[in-house]
């Protein structure tokens, strides 16, 4: 992902500014294009440690496309990419506005032909190969304060140029004051000083192409006079009412009295200025009508702001104006809810830059707030109402539907199937642009449609690949179910997203609204559980949402919270089940399946939990926890038998697991702790995973056998059982799935399936391992098809790792698993 520059000495190289503190700053989005897949892992390993958002692109044209869309504050090139020059893309991004306040890094050769002045004169930075980790995260940590730097210059100069603007607005309102009370203490007097003191030089009332005018120097005091400052003097006590003249001029009151006034409409920015020394606050009339107040209400004190922020935003509030008055922060940006006068609450954005005395201490704060309500409703992406706007008209459906108007309101939450696999192929920017192209049809699919839930419908993004209509006014649940089916048809054509045809569906579940619903939320909500269902049963399905749904998705939050708490406490365990040779039940190997040790004592199988934790992504957690205990396992084992063959054992590694980019970094890294040989790990994943994932899974398996580590496909010819793919992967086996093997002695098509697989494989120089032989039977069939392996009951039930020891014993005095049956 992109990252940004900072000039240092002698060039902009980070690494030559000084020592560099290494403490994590808050993360950024990071664009990263390097080709290499070792190399791109160690950089998103080190990244993604240090909290950045990471956007990995392969070529240059893609990294281009995805730098304008987001300007990356730091951009990680690789020097010789797909496709185009790493060293033309950096001047293309140097060129553009945002361009020069990007702190961008080459990674380069050692000694590279462009030679590296000629390169720093692009970069701020270059990375040479080999990368090293230690030197990796002190640039990074450099790259991260520039960039931040950078961003703070420039949030600072903005600011600095928006109060010249205001301060421009107020000399102009000031020309037909009256005269100043005393020299030095009149509106024009202090906006002057106010301005000298941030460098703007001029008469902000001078037409385009006035010469600047010089600002007037402050009132020298009295020699024995205090300095002046902005507000009163600090070595007197305030007066009771300090802002006769506040920094924000507002436009005078017409005549009448301010109550027979209605209140101002349309209004989206408010301004104050509060006196820190006497602890006052002027707040415009402006501000006072975005929250429904009349001009005169209100004290003046900080209290009429923080005691109606939300609770829930008042810390961070707070913690943001101590950090600007205690000089951590250029100025003070903060989004909060503010409650208005009819008790309810507006998103409101504040801005506001504190001034401060000779000495440095700060005496007055002015700024603003704009209202951000209408904005927060919409989700930036599609231009859609968002979950939180989704809700709040939800909630009015139901109010009516409880007023007794006779109709009903429905809710159908959709998930685009495979969404998930077309960001990994063709990239987050082309996810991103099917999303929008999603809600577009949406919104046309649901605009044309006629009949009686035509009288009100909002189509919301909800977040992520998740989207919900309301349907308000429909009469009967039949009426949901057409618009459904209605927006299935229309997902089913193609999408043209930048030249590529996108094919994609829909999961809807389905909640209607019952009396019994008092809160939108949790019509919300068992719309997502219909959802679940309707994925579990196939892509392009629906589900209407009935009670038991709901008990169900108790159950499965609670399983959730308990499997979470097991991957904290690691109380998985590894059984393993011997992979034997069946002409003799020599073992040569054994396939580790996880089971969970639950806290009351009951041993769980895959089949209790493993659907929640892929789902949840807790599967990683429990992958590396399998990977490692099976390494620690194998380092013992090959200190206590000595073997003519290494023993292998087989480790399933789940899609999600296996879509990680950190994944072959992480084997390896566990093989290195454990002194264990790639060569005695074999990994097993699933066909859908490979063929779903052609491109990037053959990256990954590249690096996996330059591991030396074994590769297996699992339940081979339930799925695609394609002859290509198995030419171009190198897979060293195939395992015949449980469900031919436990009828090849009485059914003839499994029969010819596995002959089949095995003469395949045998063509192939592949070996197969025929899973679930229960019967004596069954092995003698699969010998006579030439299968070399097995495993299965007949051999023996998983089991822990004490007793795979004892199996290890015995199979190395010469004891056969055939004789114990």
């Amino acid at each position: 992902m992109p990252k940004r520059q900072r000039p240092g000495v002698g060039g902009r190289r980070l690494h030559r500014g000084g020592v560099v503190n290494a403490e994590a700053t808050p993360g950024l989005p990071v664009l990263l294009l390097e080709e290499n897949l070792h190399l791109r892992q160690l950089l998103v390993e080190a990244l993604r440690g240090r909290g950045h958002v990471i956007t990995v692109c392969e070529d240059v044209e893609t990294a281009w496309e995805a730098y304008q869309q987001e300007h990356h504050p730091i951009v990680v090139l690789a020097l010789e990419a797909k496709q185009g020059d790493g060293l033309q893309l950096g001047r293309r991004i140097r060129e553009l506005p945002d361009g020069p306040s990007t702190v961008l890094i080459f990674v380069v050769e050692h000694k590279p032909p462009q030679g590296l002045l000629t390169l720093l004169a692009v970069a701020d930075d270059c990375l040479t190969k080999p990368l090293k980790g230690d030197v990796v995260e002190m640039r990074l940590a450099a790259a991260e304060h520039l960039a931040h730097e950078r961003a703070e210059r420039k949030a600072a100069e903005v600011e600095r140029q928006n109060l010249k603007t205001r301060l421009d607005r107020i000399q102009t309102a000031g020309d037909g004051e009256a005269a100043e009370a005393r020299p030095g203490t009149g509106l024009r007097s202090r906006m002057r000083r106010i301005a000298a003191s941030l460098g703007i030089v001029g008469d902000a009332r001078g037409g385009e192409g006035d010469a600047p005018a010089a600002v007037p120097p402050p009132p020298q005091p009295e020699p024995d006079a205090a300095p002046e400052v902005l507000g009163p003097p600090l070595d007197e006590p305030p007066p009771p009412a300090p802002l006769d003249q506040p920094i924000t001029v507002l436009p005078e009151e017409p005549a009448g009295a301010p109550e027979e006034r209605p209140l101002e409409q349309g209004i989206t920015d408010g301004w104050w200025d509060w006196d820190l020394t006497a602890n006052a606050v002027n707040f415009s009339p402006q501000w006072k009508a975005m929250l429904g107040y009349r001009p005169h209400e209100l004290k003046g004190v900080p209290d009429d702001w923080f005691s109606r922020v939300h609770p829930e935003d008042r810390d961070q509030l707070k913690a943001a104006i101590d950090a600007h008055l205690n000089g951590k922060t250029p100025h003070i940006e903060n989004e909060h809810r503010i409650e208005r006068k009819d008790g309810s609450f507006e998103n409101m954005r504040c801005r506001a830059l504190a001034f401060r005395d000779s000495s440095g201490k700060p005496v007055r704060i002015t700024g603003s707030h704009t209202d951000i309500t209408e904005q927060r409703a919409f989700e930036a992406l599609t231009g859609l109402p968002n979950r939180a706007s989704l809700i709040e008209r939800l909630g009015r459906a139901l109010e009516r539907a409880r007023a007794g108007d006779g109709t009903l309101s429905a809710v159908l939450f959709m998930d685009l199937d495979r969404f998930k696999n077309i960001n990994y192929s063709l990239g987050h920017h082309v996810g991103d642009q099917l999303l929008k192209a999603v809600a577009g049809r949406l919104r046309s699919c649901l605009r044309a449609q006629d009949g009686p839930e035509r009288l009100g419908t909002t189509v919301a993004h909800v977040g992520g690949d998740e989207f919900a209509v309301l349907l308000e006014g429909i009469k009967e649940v039949n009426d949901a179910v057409r618009v459904t089916k209605r927006i299935q048809d229309e997902l089913q054509a193609p999408f043209d997203v930048e030249g590529q045809e996108v094919f994609t569906s829909s999961s809807i579940g389905i909640a209607v609204s019952t009396p019994e619903y008092d809160r939108p939320e949790d019509l919300l909500r068992d719309a997502d559980t219909a959802m679940f269902r309707a994925k579990a049963l196939g892509k392009a399905s629906y589900v209407v949402f009935d009670a038991g749904m709901h008990v169900k998705a108790v159950s499965l939050l609670k399983l959730e919270t308990e499997l979470r708490r097991a991957v904290q406490r690691e109380e998985f365990r590894v059984h393993y089940q011997p992979i034997v040779m069946l002409e003799d039940g020599k073992i040569i190997g054994f396939e580790a399946l996880v089971r969970w040790q639950h806290p009351d004592g009951e041993l769980l199988y895959p089949k209790d939990f493993l659907t929640v934790a892929e789902e949840t992504g807790l599967i990683v957690g429990i992958d590396r926890q399998v990977v490692r205990d099976v390494c620690k396992q194998l380092r013992s084992w090959t200190g206590q038998f000595r073997r003519t063959t290494p023993l292998t054992v087989s480790v399933n590694v789940s899609g999600v697991q296996f879509l990680r980019p950190d994944m072959i970094v992480e084997i390896d890294r566990t093989l290195r702790n454990y002194g264990v040989y790639g060569r005695s790990l074999k990994i097993e994943i699933t066909e859908s995973v490979i063929m779903e994932h052609a491109r990037y899974a053959a990256d990954m398996l590249q690096q996996l056998k330059a591991l030396d580590i074994k590769l297996s496909i699992d339940d081979f010819g339930t799925g695609y059982s394609s002859l290509s793919y198995l030419r171009r992967f190198e897979i060293d086996t195939l395992k015949v799935d449980f469900s031919f093997v436990s009828r090849i002695d009485t059914d003839e098509e499994s029969w010819e399936i596995i002959r089949t697989i095995v003469t395949l494989a045998n063509n192939l120089g592949k070996d197969v391992v025929a899973e679930g032989i229960e019967r004596g039977k069954q092995r003698e069939l699969l010998l006579a098809l030439h299968c070399k392996y097995g495993q299965g009951y007949f051999f023996s039930r998983p089991v822990d790792a004490e007793a795979a020891t004892a199996l290890l014993a015995a199979d190395t005095r010469g004891e056969s698993l055939l004789k114990t049956q």
